[in-house]
């Protein structure tokens, strides 16, 4: 199989009806509820007995919203946050992303989620989250850009008792083997055409644009990248600096000590950082040189949603 287009470009076109189709049970729902009633035609002398206020409250749409049927992702629409459910399936080793989908890179990840990434990508727009463009590598480095979005994650320990901490706290620099301080950006990975080789020699031999060959259009993400500690143009979700284990010189690794076991049942937040939170922080870094670990407060959200669903069992 072969490459011909890697279509970096806003994904949002691609992205939104997806979501849109997802949600269309719930919107019918909504405008059947929402509907007024048949009106029958009543007899003079009981009109007024049975005539009901003129104004009657309709119904709230929820809050949360679950994306998928088959798949443990919702949108906050109230609290403006993407939540997945996933579980740990490593303690200890390099890292190449914090989390990756289920039956990918277990391997190299602290959290596995069971999920599409396009449908984490569609909540995050859903939100009004901004992507911004993966890592450039050539003619010279570009960091991805984007929106900066907060990962929290939580989980009950063997007591029974919720903890919500932030994901940096899951992953330490490997020379220094402190907490990881970077955030994470929203650059959105982006789309590459899936034609075979042949056909991509052929149409070069030919003369031929290779762009304009047909071909199924694929998200890079889906491969596994979706919150990632290491530089990929694929990642859905990436750190703005320098970051590999190839050149040693910027790389992570679990941060053992603060990861609860494997197969632990976790629930991740995203929430993309609002403006007037940004400029705060940027206050408080420049005031105080650091910065401050402010308590996390989610409204227990378990509450809210089912437990623990880490997705469709095999």
């Amino acid at each position: 199989m072969g490459t011909t287009s890697r279509n970096q470009c806003n994904v949002t076109w691609a992205i939104l009806p997806v979501l849109i189709l997802g949600l269309i049970p719930t919107s019918k729902m909504w405008a059947q509820d929402d509907a007024p009633p048949e009106e029958t035609a009543q007899p003079a002398e009981t009109e007024k007995e049975d005539a009901k206020p003129a104004e009657e409250k309709k119904p709230a749409k929820p809050a949360i919203r679950k994306l998928m049927p088959n798949m443990p992702v919702w949108i906050d629409t109230k609290r403006k946050m993407v939540i997945m459910d996933g579980e740990v399936c490593l303690r200890k080793g390099s890292l190449e992303m914090f989390a990756c989908l289920r039956g990918t890179k277990e391997h190299e990840s602290v959290v596995a989620v069971a999920t599409d990434a396009y449908v984490v990508h569609a909540g995050l727009l859903a939100i009004g989250a901004e992507q911004g463009k993966p890592v450039e590598f050539d003619p010279e480095y570009q960091p991805p850009s984007g929106q900066k979005i907060e990962v929290l994650v939580q989980w009950k320990d063997a007591d029974g008792k919720v903890q919500t901490r932030r994901a940096q706290d899951w992953v330490r620099d490997a020379r220094n083997k402190k907490v990881m301080t970077y955030d994470w950006v929203f650059p959105g990975s982006y789309f590459w055409k899936d034609v075979p080789i042949e056909e991509v020699q052929k149409a070069k031999e030919a003369g031929e644009d290779p762009d304009k060959l047909p071909g199924k259009m694929v998200y890079a993400a889906e491969g596994g990248e979706l919150i990632c500690v290491s530089n990929f143009k694929s990642s859905m979700m990436d750190l703005p600096v320098p970051s590999t284990d190839a050149n040693n010189d910027l790389w992570f690794e679990a941060f053992t000590e603060n990861i609860p076991a494997e197969g632990t049942k976790v629930r991740l937040f995203l929430i993309p950082e609002k403006a007037d939170e940004k400029k705060e922080a940027e206050q408080k870094s420049e005031a105080e040189g650091e910065k401050e670990d402010k308590p996390i407060d989610l409204g227990d959200p378990m509450l809210e949603l089912p437990d623990f669903s880490p997705g469709v069992e095999e």
